[in-house]
């Protein structure tokens, strides 16, 4: 397994010969361990304390694309997806004119992609509506379930009657009545964002439930980066235009509902469940494997302390249920990348992050569809895990997808809050069940 520079002092743990065009410092590590210390390493599987959790503090703000949209998948049940997003005018001008008659005002965004879960579906009609907001967007509430009905005007600014048939662009026309309100922006609030957004307090995207019981329906990404609103108008006999963009530089958020929080439990069930946005993700309870660890370490002859082991590599192995006769429908339904996140605590927000075992070139992620079975790099974690004596709920893994991009300082990794998938994986009752390997040394104190 070739690491990144940030995980290299692993190598210092494992004293087999390997053949490498890096040169590699076999000191690296070595004032860790006495001199009188002759290693030995060993490996050791602990069954990996699963459970089935509702993801109610999942982040969904600043999205890479916002959606709209409603599905409905057998066990999981129904899933509607919405978003809010601020706009405001470019900068460049700041008078209207005098007695400004509206000509139209229309947007046309680009789709950057969809779920379905049936190919009839990609093109099924879906009526789409938006409302002026009437509240300002709290900053601290951008959860999944943290928007209401409350913060719009129940009358839509778009046309009547726009129906979306699932191409590569949704268009919309507003109303003219809107498009005269923004028509009253002072001075300041042309040239400034923020002044805009006090007044005009942004726009929200939705469509109505997905009807009936059979699967069926779709969620819409939309790429607002790439999006621009145009309100043409005439003014002392000439005619004039406003630009305005979707500003992704303030708050903007998706918001979701879910039917899946039946399949929550704490107890150990053949079946773990994962859904995409705020639906329920699988677990490891952290105090439980704690305690496994330590248990068995008094088991061993003679006993070992959890602070005599020196761990070079864990990983945690998620088996999913083998496909039968030729039906691929629960695995290819899964999400492209998946890792183990935790909750970090920022002001009197929650954020989920990955382990940092993701910045590995190796950390796992995707399915191996030769042994049915996912396998994540958790070193970090296993070794903080084993320091601690008290538990919380925020030390538990969550198993969570994940996107990628490039900057400056290399790929950044995130976890992405706008893509709607489901799929299974095997339990601790199952024939196959989760479990931690750990590989390790002992020191002796």
């Amino acid at each position: 397994m070739k690491l990144r520079p940030r995980s290299l002092f692993l190598a210092a743990f494992f004293l087999v010969h390997t053949s490498s065009c890096i040169t590699v410092d076999n000191r690296m590590g070595s004032d860790l361990v006495p001199a009188n210390q002759i290693i030995h390493i060993y490996t050791a599987d602990f069954e990996a304390p699963m459970y089935t959790a509702t993801a109610d503090s999942l982040n969904m703000s600043s999205p890479p694309y916002i959606e709209f949209g409603s599905l409905n998948t057998p066990l999981f049940g129904k899933t509607s997806s919405s978003s809010v997003i601020q706009i405001a005018p470019y900068a460049y001008q700041t008078e209207y004119g005098k007695d400004p008659v509206v000509e139209n005002m229309f947007v046309h965004i680009p789709l950057s992609g969809r779920t379905i879960f049936q190919e009839q579906d990609r093109y099924t009609p879906q009526n789409v509506y938006v409302y002026k907001l009437i509240k300002d967007l709290d900053h601290l509430s951008v959860y999944h379930n943290s928007f209401s009905e409350d913060f719009i005007d129940p009358i839509p600014v778009n046309k009547p009657g726009y129906i979306y048939l699932g191409g590569d662009t949704l268009y919309l026309e507003f109303k003219k009545s809107f498009a005269y309100e923004l028509l009253q922006a002072d001075s300041a609030e042309r040239v400034n964002p923020d002044e805009f957004a006090k007044r005009f307090k942004g726009l929200y995207f939705t469509t109505e439930p997905y009807k009936g019981t059979e699967p069926g329906g779709r969620i819409n990404y939309l790429d607002m980066e790439e999006a621009n609103l145009y309100l043409n108008y005439k003014s002392e006999g000439g005619d004039s235009l406003i630009t305005y963009f979707f500003n992704i530089y303030n708050t903007y958020y998706n918001i979701s509902s879910h039917e899946s929080s039946h399949l929550a439990t704490k107890e150990p069930a053949s079946a773990l469940y994962y859904e995409g946005l705020a639906g329920v993700k699988p677990c490891l309870d952290a105090a439980a494997l704690a305690k496994q660890i330590k248990s068995w370490g008094d088991q061993q002859v003679p006993p070992i302390q959890t602070s005599q082991l020196l761990v070079s590599r864990a990983q945690l192995v998620m088996p999913v249920p083998i496909p039968q006769d030729g039906d691929y429908t629960a695995v290819d339904n899964a999400p492209e990348k998946l890792f183990p996140c935790t909750w970090v605590d920022k002001d009197t927000l929650v954020y989920h992050r990955p382990l940092r075992e993701v910045n590995q070139e190796n950390h796992g992620g995707t399915m191996n569809r030769t042994h049915w079975e996912y396998t994540y790099e958790i070193t970090s974690y296993i070794q903080e895990l084993l320091k601690k004596q008290e538990f919380a709920e925020k030390d538990n893994l969550w198993i969570l997808p994940t996107y990628s991009y490039s900057t400056n300082q290399g790929e950044v990794y995130e976890v992405d809050n706008f893509t709607y998938r489901n799929t299974l994986f095997n339990g601790n009752l199952s024939d196959r069940p989760p479990y931690v390997r750990i590989t390790y040394a002992v020191l002796q104190l």
